[in-house]
Parts: C-alpha cells; sequence; structure tokens
C-alpha cells in the first residue's frame, strides 16, 4: 500500500519560479516504484507563519497524510532530494540550507561529540539541535508525541485538535522564531532530529516588490562540512571541528 506526502507551502505571494520547478521535477522520483502518492496545501499572504504552518498542518493530516513536509517558497533543489528525504528514517528528518549572503553559513546547529565532530548514524544523517523549517519532513507520528508533550499548544474541539506546532516567542528565558522553537520543543521533550546533509539545496533571494529572484546561494552542507576546519577536505583537518550554528 502507498504513502502520502502532503507538501506544505506558506509564501507572501505564492512560491517563486524556481520553487515550481524544483517541485515539479521532483514529482518523477517521488512517485516513482508507486511508494509515495502526494498531495499539497498552501497559504499565501498569512502574515503569522506559526498559524499559516498550523492551518496547513490541520490539512495535511485530515488528509491522511504519512509525511508532512514543509517547504519555503524561496527555495529550490535537485530532483532527487526530496524522495532522499521521504525515504530517510525518522520522525524529524530535515535539509538545510544557507542564509541568504556570505560568508556561507547554514542555518542550524548540530549536536557534536567529545571529539567535536558531529554525531552521526549509519546512513550519516547527522543529529541536529535547531534547525529551519524550509525543506522539513514530519510524521504523525511526531504530532502526536509533541501533543502529548505540550498539550497547552493543541487548540479546537478536542475531537479534532489542532496544534500550534510551530509556536514562537520566549522560552526557558530566551526568544525563538518558529521553526528554532519547534525544534528546541521537540528534542527537549519528544527525540531527535536527523539532517540529511548531503542534499545540494539553493535559497533565493526574492524582490519584495517584483517577486523576481535576485540573487541564489547554492549549498550544500556535506560539502560545507568538508571544507570546515577538521573536515577531510579543509586545509587543516586535524584541527577540532567548531561549532556549526
Amino acid at each position: 500500500m502507498s504513502k502520502k506526502v502532503v507538501f506544505c507551502v506558506p509564501s507572501i505571494a505564492g512560491p517563486t519560479a524556481p520553487f515550481v520547478k524544483a517541485l515539479e521535477e521532483s514529482l518523477p522520483a517521488v512517485l516513482d516504484g508507486g511508494v509515495w502518492t502526494e498531495g499539497y496545501v498552501e497559504e499565501v499572504g498569512n502574515p503569522y507563519i506559526s498559524a499559516a504552518r498550523a492551518m496547513m498542518l490541520r490539512k495535511a493530516l485530515d488528509a491522511k497524510a504519512d509525511a508532512i513536509v514543509f517547504l519555503d517558497y524561496d527555495l529550490s533543489w535537485e530532483p532527487t532530494a526530496m524522495r532522499k528525504l521521504l525515504d530517510t528514517e525518522g520522525d524529524v528528518v530535515c535539509g538545510v540550507y544557507r542564509y541568504k549572503g556570505q560568508p556561507e553559513h547554514y542555518m542550524c546547529s548540530i549536536i557534536s561529540g567529545s571529539d567535536g565532530r558531529p554525531l552521526t548514524r549509519a546512513d550519516g544523517c547527522i543529529k541536529g539541535h535547531e534547525i529551519p523549517a524550509g525543506f522539513l519532513k514530519i510524521t504523525p507520528t511526531a504530532v502526536d508525541k509533541f501533543m502529548c508533550a505540550y498539550p497547552e499548544l493543541m487548540y479546537g474541539p478536542k475531537y479534532n485538535s489542532s496544534l500550534d506546532l510551530f509556536n514562537h516567542g520566549a522560552i526557558d528565558g530566551i526568544w525563538w522564531g518558529e521553526d528554532y522553537a519547534f525544534a528546541h520543543r521537540w528534542t527537549k521533550k519528544c527525540g531527535d532530529i536527523w539532517i540529511v546533509p548531503n542534499l545540494n539545496i539553493d535559497h533565493h533571494k526574492v524582490n519584495k516588490k517584483t517577486y523576481e529572484v535576485e540573487e541564489v546561494y547554492r549549498g550544500n552542507f556535506h560539502q560545507y562540512l568538508l571544507h570546515c576546519d577538521g573536515g577531510s577536505e579543509s586545509s587543516n583537518p586535524q584541527a577540532p571541528m567548531r561549532r556549526v550554528a
């Protein structure tokens, strides 16, 4: 029996052209073999990102999704990246991408061992701490765990409760944005986050008036780590790897 993925996309004025192209080119790989079917929901123009994500999550759950993938409208990616994300084991799995600027710097922090190197598992995934929500897979099991851990973030009728999964604000004396707030709560009470590092994901700078792409910041987190101090392709491979955040 096939599984269903629902893509959830919040945006200011609809997805960008590179995003649409990337998603369309991903579908043959996603649907190959009949393992996955797909659905799509979006929230356009909602200024409250946590509300937009909560509304889309409710629709994805109502559609009986086996995987919910949150995507940011200003990203693009290689065609095989989405299938790789879907097939990677875990209730919370993501690809990370760089900030829009120089030098190259990624929107995440990772968990390191006593030697300073990232904690990984056999498939190469890296254990994450803070992560963005722009290329993020969660499962209904994750939603259930989160609801049990944070019942104060549930709303609506009890027989069909919705969840403010990306509730932002002050937590433990620190102000958190919506994606890092989710990650902080999840790792504190629910489970692990796994980053799929070897994905080509581009982050696009978009003109706020014309909605045209002005600049593309290309990235691959795996390649970035290889060239950091302590990485196998760095100029100083024996150095302790610095914290990536």
